[in-house]
């Protein structure tokens, strides 16, 4: 029973990291629209304010791997929280100041980053091997609930304050709205902050991964040369996988979803309850992809869903090739078949990329690297978001939206591609994955 109480609590503190991480990508897609009408910054501005928090993710990623090996998974995940709750006020009493807003942005971005990299990790070496999967999922669906809580969060504010583009608001009221948007975020931050003290410190890394961190050599060690093919290969598939997930667009739908739905043409009210619907979509397909993830498997779903994501990608796409280059109005109608189709993708990414990657990942890469490798791939990860968030609106003034939604459908085909190469890892204990690639391995059938 007190085994069983331990794994719950586990749990229910990887949904709060969860919670954050959804948090810290999903208000700024409510509270962008509003500091776009205020007129205070310009286009390049807001795309470096969006791109910020990945900044900070990119920034964090760089010490994480060591960070985690040095301190402890715990004391990380307690670091994290204190960090966002750090930013909180920073970024609402910025008083429009662009640098200010940009600094408070980096903070969030980094307590983030050091998330994403200290949580799968922890669950991976603390939770038994029959219900790893269930766990990440669980991560990855309050991540999902982070999003909708944000988007619901937003959709409360805008019938409060009105819609961005609404006649009836002022300067003060956009102001007013778009900080909103950050200062409730503190609660269940704060939540996660103050429960994190309660957890265990991971076994893995009290047997001695500390210890393992302080070793420099790269090329001689107890464990053999790194560059033996069971390092090698699982630290390029991770960084190959990770880029991919960036570069199919998922951090720019996040933090830009309300101005997609827009251009493509609903208004700000019924923009916002889209980014809801598409953002609890997400949410419960995620539930749906945590129940299957231990029984169909990883790259199962990880195929199905880059499929079916790069499918809806180049629909997408092509409805913003139409308005664009060929004269049909963006209309209700238009903006409706936007967000159907965003629906459909956001599903198929929930079903695969969405839950399968960090856990795959994590499971894949052995114990000697999994800090340092996860870091590193996750510095790729966050250097290609934050590149796509931080140009976002110069590029489609620039060449329109369907471009790239082009673009990130290119992606989606590669990403698809590359699903079979990636092996399974379901059900088989740490011990058993950490020879995976001594031998060589073949692309899943």
């Amino acid at each position: 029973m007190k085994e069983k109480a331990s794994v719950y609590k586990l749990l229910a503190i990887a949904g709060l990291g969860g919670l954050l991480y959804g948090v810290d990508f999903g208000v700024i897609a409510a509270a962008e629209p509003y500091m776009k009408a205020l007129g205070v910054y310009s286009g390049s501005q807001i795309s470096h304010i969006v791109g910020a928090v990945l900044l900070g993710g990119l920034l964090s990623s760089i010490t994480s791997g060591w960070l985690c090996d040095f301190f402890g998974r715990k004391k990380m995940i307690v670091a994290s929280s204190a960090m966002f709750l750090f930013s909180i006020p920073i970024v609402c009493l910025s008083l429009e100041s662009y640098p200010v807003l940009f600094i408070g942005r980096v903070f969030q971005g980094m307590s983030a980053g050091y998330m994403a990299v200290v949580m799968p990790m922890y669950l991976t070496e603390t939770l038994p091997a029959d219900i790893r999967g269930r766990g990440t999922g669980i991560f990855q669906f309050c991540l999902g609930l982070g999003l909708v809580v944000a988007a619901g969060a937003g959709c409360l504010i805008a019938m409060y304050y009105g819609a961005s583009d609404s006649a009836n608001i002022d300067a003060a009221g956009k102001t007013a709205a778009w900080s909103a948007n950050f200062w409730w975020t503190m609660i269940p931050v704060a939540v996660l902050f103050f429960g994190s003290f309660s957890l265990p410190e991971s076994p893995v890394w009290l047997s001695g991964g500390h210890k393992k961190a302080k070793d420099s050599s790269f090329v001689k060690h107890e464990g053999g040369s790194l560059l033996q093919r069971r390092y090698v290969v699982p630290f390029l598939l991770a960084v190959i996988v990770l880029t991919l997930n960036k570069t199919t667009g998922m951090s720019s739908f996040t933090s830009y979803l309300v101005s997609i739905l827009q251009g493509s043409g609903l208004d700000g009210m019924a923009a916002n309850w889209g980014q809801l619907i598409v953002k609890t979509s997400n949410m419960l397909f995620t539930i749906a992809a945590a129940a299957l993830i231990d029984r169909v498997g990883r790259v199962k779903l990880l195929k199905l869903g880059t499929g079916g994501m790069a499918l809806f990608l180049g629909v997408i796409a092509s409805i913003f090739l139409a308005v664009e280059r060929f004269g049909v109005e963006a209309t209700n109608l238009t903006g409706s078949l936007m967000l159907v189709s965003f629906i459909f993708m956001q599903a198929f990414y929930a079903l695969g990329p969405g839950i399968c990657v960090w856990l795959v990942l994590s499971e894949l890469m052995p114990t000697r690297i999994r800090a340092n490798g996860m870091a590193c791939a996750l510095f790729m990860n966050q250097l290609v978001a934050w590149g796509l968030a931080s140009w976002f609106r110069p590029w489609i003034e620039a060449w329109g939206w369907s471009s790239m939604f082009f673009f990130f459908a290119a992606n989606g085909v590669l990403y698809f591609i590359v699903s079979f190469f990636i092996p399974e890892t379901k059900g088989k204990p740490i011990e058993e994955l950490e020879h995976l690639f001594d031998k060589k391995t073949t692309p899943n059938p």
